[in-house]
C-alpha cells in the first residue's frame, strides 16, 4: 500500500531518533544507499562511509549526507581522527564481519565517537546468504541482547517477537500478510524486552554531551 509505514518501521525510527538526541553531527557507517537515518529528521552534519560505490551513487541521489566517503569499515581509524563526531552509528553492519573483526570495529566507532556509538543488529545470528548483486549481504557472526549489554550497550529490541523474522528481516511464513500483522503488533512489546526481538538497537555513551 503506497505510503503505508509497518509500525516497527515507526517504531524504529521512533528509536533511532532518540539515540541521536542531542547530537550535532553524525558518522553513518556502512551507510548504504538508502539509509534509514534519513528518515528520522537529522538536519545537522551527517556523514557516510561504505565500501560500495554504487551504494554510495545512491546515497548521493538521496541527500541525506553532506559528505560520502568509499572506505571499508575495518580502516576506520585510518580514515577519521579520534572523536570526529558526537554520534558514529552503524547500522546492519557488525553481522556481516567475522566475530572478532566485529568486535575490533566496535571498539573503533566507540573511538571515532565523541559523545554516542549507536548500533543496529539482529539479535544473534541470522543466517543470510549474499545476493548476486550485493556479496555483503553474508552474515558472518552474531551479537545476542546479553552481548550487547557486556560491552557496556543500552538495548531496546525493534522488529517484533524474534522467531517471526528471518534473512532480510522478512517473515519466515505464509500468509506473509498475517505474519507481517505479528511483527508489528509485537513491535511495542518487544522494545523493553530485547531478549526476545528480532532485532537490537543497542546505544553507548563515550563522552561528555556537546556544549550548547
Amino acid at each position: 500500500m503506497p505510503g503505508f509505514t509497518p509500525l516497527r518501521t515507526v517504531f524504529f525510527r521512533r528509536a533511532l531518533r532518540s539515540a541521536l538526541a542531542g547530537c550535532r553531527s553524525l558518522l553513518d557507517v556502512g551507510c548504504g544507499g538508502a539509509s534509514p537515518l534519513a528518515a528520522t529528521g537529522f538536519r545537522d552534519l551527517a556523514v557516510g562511509v561504505d565500501i560500495s560505490a554504487a551504494a554510495l551513487r545512491d546515497a548521493r541521489r538521496s541527500g541525506f549526507h553532506r559528505a560520502l566517503v568509499q572506505a571499508d569499515a575495518a580502516a576506520l581509524d585510518r580514515v577519521f581522527r579520534p572523536r570526529s563526531f558526537d554520534a558514529v552509528v552503524a547500522l546492519d553492519v557488525i553481522e556481516h564481519l567475522a566475530r572478532e573483526a566485529a568486535l575490533a570495529l566496535v571498539a573503533a566507532l566507540e573511538r571515532t565517537a565523541r559523545r554516542r556509538v549507536v548500533i543496529f543488529t539482529p539479535n544473534g545470528f541470522v543466517a543470510q546468504p549474499p545476493t548476486p548483486d550485493n556479496p555483503f549481504q553474508l552474515h558472518r557472526s552474531g551479537f545476542s541482547a546479553r552481548d550487547m549489554r557486556a560491552l557496556g550497550y543500552r538495548v531496546r529490541g525493534i522488529g517484533g517477537l524474534r522467531w517471526v523474522c528471518g534473512p532480510f528481516a522478512e517473515v519466515r511464513w505464509r500468509p506473509r500478510a498475517l505474519w507481517n500483522r505479528v511483527a508489528d503488533a509485537t513491535a511495542p512489546l518487544v522494545y523493553r524486552a530485547p531478549d526476545l526481538a528480532f532485532a537490537l538497537l543497542c546505544t553507548k555513551e563515550v563522552g561528555a554531551p556537546t556544549a550548547p
